[in-house]
């Protein structure tokens, strides 16, 4: 489990690229639970989100820590 329960997320490159999440473009969220075995296991609470009362899971590779930068290092 690479986040913890908690966190404060947003999309990553990867999640903003998916239509379904569109939902969640711009917003951010908080880390309510992890669904072990779960296709989807983070379950995200996104603030300002009315889709399923904002409880949306995302897969790993479609959030960030908010203000986390990825990519290459020097």
């Amino acid at each position: 489990m690479k986040y913890k329960i908690g966190d404060l997320v947003e999309l990553s490159a990867a999640g903003r690229k998916r239509e379904h999440n569109s939902h969640a473009q711009g917003k951010m969220g908080l880390l309510l639970e992890w669904q072990e075995g779960e296709s989807y296991p983070y379950v995200i609470r996104w603030f300002a989100t009315p889709i399923h009362q904002g409880m949306i899971p995302m897969k790993e590779y479609e959030i960030k820590r908010v203000g986390e930068t990825r990519g290459r290092k020097n």
